[in-house]
């Protein structure tokens, strides 16, 4: 009867013991995926940050152009209407992937609605060579290689948070609590952005 006792006692000090490694187990892998997980938003904020600096800086450059190429109208009111489409999508509260998306697509068309602005200025050399629209330039140029930086940056994180969904055993926390991969923000070939999702 004394050696019944002391054996369930055995059996339950050992599933106490197991049962208390599962939720440690456990805690660390949700920690694990928390913390990965706070890194792409706090990545992604600065791509959105730097993305705004952009859309921001590029009315003075507009007004600036408009003094020397006042019938260049249809590149100012492309720049308007992006400009107003990008501040919209950054201020949207949706899904990432789908935020991500949007972002994407109306980043490759500022980038190429800038380059076309820029184009206009070299036909006139006063233009190219004013103070104001040299700075504003170099501005609009430090910008998108911080966006540039920013994304790679995110698409770090999003990388270690993804891998980190598929390791042996946070991907069974993962799935127990909802955690699902994140897309990557990478330019195509022709230097536009594009959304990637890799699962």
């Amino acid at each position: 009867m004394q050696q019944e006792k002391s054996v369930k006692g055995y059996v339950f000090i050992v599933l106490g013991v197991l049962l208390l490694g599962m939720i440690g187990w456990f805690m660390i892998g949700y920690n694990s995926l928390v913390t990965k997980e706070e890194r792409t938003k706090t990545a992604w904020s600065q791509v959105e940050s730097n993305l705004q600096r952009k859309v921001d800086l590029l009315p003075n450059l507009v007004k600036v152009v408009k003094r020397y190429a006042a019938h260049e109208k249809e590149v100012f009111e492309r720049i308007a209407a992006l400009r107003a489409e990008a501040g919209k999508i950054l201020h949207e509260d949706q899904g990432e992937a789908a935020q991500i998306r949007k972002i994407a697509a109306v980043q490759g068309r500022l980038d190429a609605a800038t380059a076309r602005l820029f184009a206009v200025a070299e036909n006139y050399p006063q233009l190219r060579s004013s103070e104001q629209f040299l700075q504003l330039q170099s501005q609009i140029e430090g910008a998108e290689n911080r966006i540039n930086i920013t994304r790679m940056q995110f698409n770090e994180a999003v990388g270690a948070y993804n891998a980190c969904l598929r390791h042996m055993p946070a991907n069974i926390v993962a799935s127990l609590v909802g955690f699902r991969p994140k897309a990557y923000f990478q330019a195509d070939d022709r230097g536009h952005s594009r959304l990637k999702l890799e699962i």
